[in-house]
């Protein structure tokens, strides 16, 4: 079953992974990513593979030429499309090629900003955000009408059957910082996402309260959780802060530390397959693997391992509540089960205007007139 197809399926929890290419077709780290798909397409059980776009800022292999690859070896590959390098011209070429070529799943996502390339930082475009590129998508999507000044103006082009998703982070440790995720998300979907996928994180509740954010707001569109397979050696990076949007604590540190120096390097692998059981407990449509190497025997095992802990998963929630002691939450805290009630927390009041700021004003109201 492809990517698209299982997530219209209720019955069906999907799996996709992340493959993070590098630069350079012609080294071992690409061959081992071939190897990885064709065994993935032997065993069935991953529904896409996506494909990142420059991450963090750094060039590698454009993702349509992975991509082309993957789909003839018989899984759906999900091209990542960011705007941080292409201004709307090239962003509206690069649709039309990928039309062309039959890759039609996308992950819109706004991108990292550019870093080191040839001698120096790479220029940013941010021409168009995640929101106004889903909006252009979806205008293909019906039938493209070229503007009036451009040649051949009103001509109206056929359809394109993409079929695009976008991204959201719930676990942002201030009401600030969250409340704009989640605005954003209603924007996203309203200019024409067909699927959410969520930033990586490690606190259940933060996972729980985007589902009952969504159905409150009735945004009705498959979600999969992202499950970060982090070993030690990820888990250091991470807590030094050095990847933008992931976050985790001391204690939090310390203890995959110590499950490492016991388990070994399957102890970050039982991890992921604790998490993947409790968002389909919780009641997410599937699962975003991601931070795990192209090695395929280890995803068979997370898969194996999420299966069998998936009856009892209620008792792993626990294990993710990896969140500072500040952290604001959307809704109260359920006493049972250290989940959501679907009642809101009270919000924090809006600042009072300093005294100088309303003098200054008020002075202006006197003073000018509007034109």
């Amino acid at each position: 079953m492809g990517f698209r197809e299982s997530l219209k399926d209720p019955d069906t929890f999907t799996v996709t992974y992340e493959l993070v290419p590098g630069r350079s077709t012609r080294r071992r780290e690409f061959r081992n990513i071939i190897t990885f798909v064709k065994e993935a397409a032997r065993d069935k059980r991953l529904h896409g593979v996506s494909i990142t776009e420059n991450a963090g800022g750094h060039p590698a292999l454009s993702p349509e030429v992975l991509g082309r690859e993957i789909k003839a070896l018989g899984l759906d590959p999900i091209l990542h499309f960011s705007c941080k390098d292409k201004n709307r011209n090239q962003i509206e070429s690069t649709l039309f090629a990928r039309d062309r070529e039959g890759l039609h799943n996308l992950l819109i996502i706004t991108g990292d900003y550019p870093r080191y390339g040839f001698m120096g930082k790479a220029k940013p475009v941010f021409d168009l955000d995640a929101v106004h590129l889903l909006q252009m998508i979806t205008e293909m999507e019906k039938g493209f009408t070229l503007p009036p000044e451009a040649p051949g103006g009103g001509v109206r082009l056929p359809p394109m059957p993409f079929f695009k998703g976008c991204v959201v982070s719930p676990f942002k440790r201030y009401e600030a910082e969250l409340l704009p995720q989640y605005f954003k998300l209603n924007r996203k979907i309203a200019a024409g996402a067909h699927f959410v996928i969520t930033q990586v994180g490690f606190d259940a509740r933060k996972f729980h309260e985007l589902l009952l954010y969504m159905r409150e707001e009735r945004l009705n569109v498959p979600v999969l959780g992202g499950v970060l397979v982090m070993d030690q050696r990820l888990a250091r990076i991470i807590y030094r802060g050095v990847i933008p949007g992931i976050s985790i604590s001391k204690e939090f540190l310390e203890r995959i530390e110590r499950e490492e120096k016991q388990m070994g390097h399957q102890a970050a692998l039982i991890r992921a397959a604790k998490l993947m059981a409790v968002l389909r407990g919780l009641g997410y449509d599937g699962v975003h693997l991601c931070g795990a190497k192209p090695v395929y025997d280890e995803i068979a095992f997370v898969l194996d391992k999420a299966e069998e802990f998936y009856p009892r998963w209620q008792e792993f929630l626990p294990e993710f509540k990896d969140t500072p002691p500040d952290t604001f939450y959307l809704y109260r805290k359920d006493p049972k089960t250290g989940l959501n009630l679907p009642e809101r927390n009270k919000r924090a009041d809006a600042p009072r205007l300093p005294l100088s700021f309303c003098l200054n004003r008020l002075f202006h109201d006197l003073f000018f007139e509007p034109d």
